[in-house]
């Protein structure tokens, strides 16, 4: 009858014991445990607050979003905005930068700084508007569904109304004459009577209000410049358009136009958008190259710059590159990255869409390697382990999945075929993998392959992703999280518990994490914005922490000094650091942005590190101390 009690009284807690089959087998004492909670008095004291920061590489463009030429102390600068928040100048022609920074995502004129803007740009584009001088007259053109000329001394209307199109969308005008008549050149995309068509130039002559001829081809932008004593029209080209069965100049090309014969003279690269074969588009708008024209000591330059991070600037007289600026760190989305060791050095090792892997110093934050396989594609999934002393680990796919052992040297050496999938732990002291096998999951030693307990009977589509190894109460378990937490004994590979209503699904949420904390094992799953901690002695749901104002993606544990913590990144663009003694809030919440992509924990002379990368490009660092 007491036992039929206790087993009511349990299952009403959400726990459920193991079989009387198991207990009897001898593969240790009963769970649940009894509580054994204590008061930790760690040594290390709460810090206050984290400071900046340190991004890899230093800090730089991700994405350049604009570009002009200006004037600073008298002397020509090009100036550039980018995806991260900054406008800089840089001195020409060589392209070295001038001074720091500057947070804005707009470019002001002012401290001396006269910013020539190109027409429409770093503004919106409906309507879009551009100014004109003609034989002493100021005019404002207007376009949007129509294109109006204004005289802006009296406010009234010059000349007929132009029908661009409803809907229409402008994202360039340039203004220039064409046989002695004032001519606009509009690159739009003609509204719903073009829709989904090529975004083309067409000529308008504003007298008459007519159309003067048309420029074939799919354009982001158009701007008019003087070479050689005539008129040309510059255009950013967005490649062919295969569904409409048209072939234009690569995306990305800047070509040079004769308006009056509306024939491309001269091509300039540009700025080129990933290889097709690095795993699709991954930049977006950022892809679209922003475009400058002007003149240096009297010769005809254009300026670009684009999704690759880069500024260049252009001969317009020889179509060649004067100078370019070349970016430190990836040039896409940062997909992955593991800490390990180089000869004897702490290293840190990135994989990006760009097809590059890098290889950092941790300690420096310097690039001292860059890597391309022979395959774009196949090279650039580095696998997080930090196991001491370990080399960084990689996985490529050419059609199967395979990893590797990076050297210092570039060369990858193969691991036994098994350890692709699933996760790298210590396990007294060895290298140990956690990966799925027959159904279930096992532990092998990750240098000899050789087994390590019993395999774990968790089943399901992809078994491993929420199982992880821990030990509870002195003995080796695997706990797998969903909806419910069981507990597994990695040497029988028996079924010690469940503890039930845990509502953490697994395709949605953070993989779990475990600790040692108040003298016991902590499991932290996601729930939606709120992390539950569990006793896994008792089953017993000692807290949540909750702050968060959108799903939790992440959860990693770690110390700072003796003191136990967890750190969670949500989709509400913050990152924040927990005490998991008595789960209070460490500090300020960390805000990334909602492109945060991937965060880990790592240890570096005694101090813990954060470190945190994703779509940005970047990969940055937060000491938290230690």
């Amino acid at each position: 009858m007491r036992r039929l009690l206790l087993v009511a009284v349990l299952l009403v807690a959400g726990v459920v014991p193991r079989a009387s089959s198991a207990a009897s087998a001898g593969v240790g004492p009963r769970w649940p445990y009894a509580e054994r909670l204590c008061e930790e008095r760690p040594r290390t004291g709460v810090p206050a607050a984290f400071g900046p920061a340190r991004i890899f590489g230093g800090d730089e463009h991700t994405n350049i979003t604009g570009v002009a030429f200006g004037r600073l102390g008298g002397r020509p600068v090009a100036v550039s905005t980018g995806q991260e928040g900054t406008m800089r100048v840089w001195a020409l022609p060589a392209l070295t930068p001038r001074g720091a920074p500057v947070r804005s995502r707009v470019l002001v004129p002012g401290a001396g700084l006269t910013i020539d803007m190109p027409p429409g740009q770093f503004r919106p584009h409906v309507p879009f508007e551009v100014n004109h001088r003609l034989n002493g007259r100021a005019l404002r053109v207007t376009a949007d569904d129509e294109m109006r000329v204004v005289d802006i001394a009296t406010g009234r209307q010059v000349g007929p109304v132009m029908y661009l199109g409803e809907d229409n969308s402008v994202n360039a005008v340039a203004l220039f004459s064409l046989g002695g008549r004032l001519t606009a050149a509009v690159n739009d995309n003609g509204g719903d009577e073009n829709d989904p068509g090529p975004d083309a130039v067409t000529l308008w002559d504003l007298a008459s209000g007519r159309e003067a001829g048309l420029i074939e081809g799919d354009f982001s932008t158009v701007r008019a410049a003087t070479v050689g004593g005539r008129t040309v029209l510059l255009t950013v080209n967005r490649g062919n358009r295969y569904d409409l069965g048209t072939s234009y100049p690569p995306v990305g090309t800047v070509s040079l136009w004769d308006p009056a014969t509306r024939r491309e003279i001269s091509r300039l690269p540009g700025n080129p958008p990933p290889p097709e074969d690095a795993g699709g588009y991954t930049r977006i708008v950022y892809d679209r190259v922003s475009l400058a024209v002007g003149e240096l000591d009297g010769r005809p330059v254009a300026l670009t710059g684009g999704g690759d991070n880069t500024l260049r600037l252009w001969d317009l007289t020889t179509a060649t590159q004067l100078a370019a600026t070349t970016p430190n760190g990836h040039t896409d989305v940062v997909e992955s990255f593991t800490v390990a060791e180089l000869d004897g050095r702490r290293v840190l090792v990135s994989g990006s869409a760009d097809s590059t892997v890098m290889v950092w110093d941790l300690s420096t934050l310097r690039r001292l390697q860059v890597l391309r396989g022979s395959n774009p594609a196949v090279m650039r999934y580095p696998r997080f382990a930090d196991i001491p002393g370990a080399k960084p680990l990689i996985t490529t796919w050419d059609g199967e999945l395979r990893l590797w052992q990076l050297d210092s040297s570039g060369r990858l050496d193969p691991l036994p075929s098994g350890a692709e999938q699933g996760w790298f732990s210590m396990f007294h002291g060895r290298p140990a993998h956690l990966g799925e096998e027959s159904g279930g999951v096992r532990l092998r030693d990750l240098a000899t392959r050789a087994a390590l307990g019993s395999r774990i009977p968790i089943t399901g589509e992809q078994p491993v992703i929420r199982a992880v190894l821990t030990q509870l109460d002195g003995r080796d378990v695997v706990i797998d999280v969903r909806n419910r937490i069981r507990i597994w004994d990695l040497n029988s590979g028996r079924r010690i518990g469940t503890i039930l209503d845990v509502r953490s699904p697994g395709h949605k949420e953070a993989r779990p994490a475990v600790a040692q904390a108040n003298c016991t094992t902590l499991v932290l799953s996601g729930a939606g914005p709120v992390v539950r901690v569990w006793d896994l002695r008792t089953g017993r749901e000692l807290r949540q922490l909750t702050g968060h104002g959108g799903t939790i993606v992440h959860i990693r544990t770690g110390v700072i000094g003796d003191r136990p913590i967890a750190v969670t990144a949500s989709e509400d663009g913050t990152i924040r650091v927990w005490n998991l003694i008595d789960g209070a809030p460490i500090g300020e919440p960390i805000n990334v942005g909602r492109r945060y992509g991937v965060v880990e924990l790592t240890e570096l002379n005694g101090r813990t590190l954060l470190i945190r990368a994703g779509r940005d490009e970047r990969i940055q660092m937060w000491d938290l101390g230690g």
